[in-house]
């Protein structure tokens, strides 16, 4: 399950370079698994796909071949989300039969299936934004709250493998022979990389990366000229390219001397 979640993690950072996560344009969760096996069929996703924002705008001239190539990871991706949550759903149901499950533990297997179909919804959610108005991408902060999810995900099964793997030393442990301040500095260190991956996401989504191509300086400047163009303060962290590269390119320094 660790396995398939980081290829899907891996899967779904392709499909947002690849810029294919707008070209299935509905969210069938069963249904969804059959794709197109016949010309006629791939003739009525790609109208479906015409309708976008994305098309109208950006590939208006994209063609069926180049279509294909988007739909497919797209369509990979979703799948990948299928499978996980078969592999969840087997194995919980074979642990639960088969009185495998440590007592105790079934509400939180149960809740991590939960996390599961919840960051299914999000991933349409994620969709869904990219699919109106005159958006040519999905909305930044829905990426990055689906990329959080994803790791929320992956900590919470890595909690359960070490604590059960663990279990009767962690009983049995005296919380007084704890390293504190080392513990405290440790995961001041993991909340830093967590941020980072957020604001990775955010980097991504609104390519804030393409902003400024030079290095320690922002287009000679420490501090970047269009930071705060935006309307709302708040909203300049989520949407102005500048500020997002520049939060991004701090937390990798916070990072670098917080582990020194």
């Amino acid at each position: 399950l660790v396995l398939s979640i980081c290829l899907m993690i891996f899967v779904g950072g392709l499909t947002r370079l690849t810029d294919s996560g707008l070209s299935i344009v509905e969210w069938k969760p069963i249904l969804g698994s059959i794709p197109p096996l016949s010309e006629k069929k791939w003739i009525i996703e790609f109208d479906k796909y015409k309708s976008t924002p994305e098309f109208l705008i950006q590939n208006f001239d994209i063609s069926m071949y180049q279509f294909k190539i988007i739909y497919w990871w797209e369509w990979g991706h979703r799948q990948l989300g299928r499978i996980i949550g078969v592999v969840w759903l087997f194995g919980f149901l074979y642990l639960l039969f088969r009185k495998k499950i440590p007592k105790g533990w079934t509400k939180w297997f149960l809740f991590l299936g939960i996390l599961g179909g919840i960051q299914g919804f999000l991933g349409w959610w994620m969709v869904s934004s990219g699919l109106e108005g005159t958006m040519i991408d999905v909305a930044s902060y829905r990426l990055a709250i689906h990329l959080t999810v994803a790791f929320i995900i992956l900590s919470v099964i890595l909690w359960f493998i070490l604590t059960l793997s663990n279990i009767d030393h962690v009983k049995n442990s005296n919380p007084k022979r704890r390293n504190k301040k080392l513990l405290i500095l440790i995961n001041i260190i993991l909340l830093t990389l967590f941020l980072q991956i957020i604001f990775g996401a955010l980097v991504a989504g609104i390519d804030a990366g393409k902003s400024y191509n030079d290095w320690p300086l922002m287009s000679g400047k420490w501090f970047p000229e269009d930071a705060f163009y935006s309307n709302s303060l708040a909203m300049s962290f989520f949407e102005e390219a500048g500020l997002v590269q520049f939060n991004h390119r701090v937390l990798g320094y916070a990072i670098f001397f917080l582990s020194l």
